[in-house]
């Protein structure tokens, strides 16, 4: 339910992003992974993304692990399936968050997956046995 609701969040941003704040927004046509990484590799990246949406989704369904922990494997794997589908759909992501003193740019689901992950990292990085909650 996580993961559909930061699909849906992701992209009523976008969407508010290019209606609202179009005169004030730069958008990059991203067609590689973070920072352009594989950009020349389009349907290799698109296998690759899918897989690991996969293997996060089958993990969650099947391995026990704190609430917190699903709470950010859910937040990265909306992330994910948001970028796929507009990977699929477009042919690329847009980025319209830039990073201040920087070129760089993100968009709201690559912050969804950022912080999943950091959550995902602090509660395995916790000294209580797995099956507490």
């Amino acid at each position: 339910m996580i993961s559909l609701a930061v699909v849906v969040i992701c992209v009523l941003g976008e969407y508010f992003a290019r209606t609202s704040l179009h005169e004030w927004t730069v958008y990059s046509y991203n067609t590689g992974a973070a920072f352009g990484i594989m950009g020349g590799s389009p349907d290799l990246l698109l296998w690759l993304e899918l897989a690991a949406n996969v293997i996060v989704a089958a993990s969650m369904i099947f391995v026990k692990m704190r609430t917190l922990t699903r709470v950010g494997l859910s937040m990265m794997l909306g992330g994910a399936l948001s970028n796929l589908g507009e990977r699929f759909l477009l042919g690329h992501v847009i980025d319209w968050i830039p990073v201040p003193f920087t070129s760089l740019q993100f968009n709201l689901s690559d912050l969804c997956i950022s912080f999943g992950a950091l959550i995902v990292f602090l509660m395995i990085s916790r000294n209580s046995p797995e099956g507490e909650q």
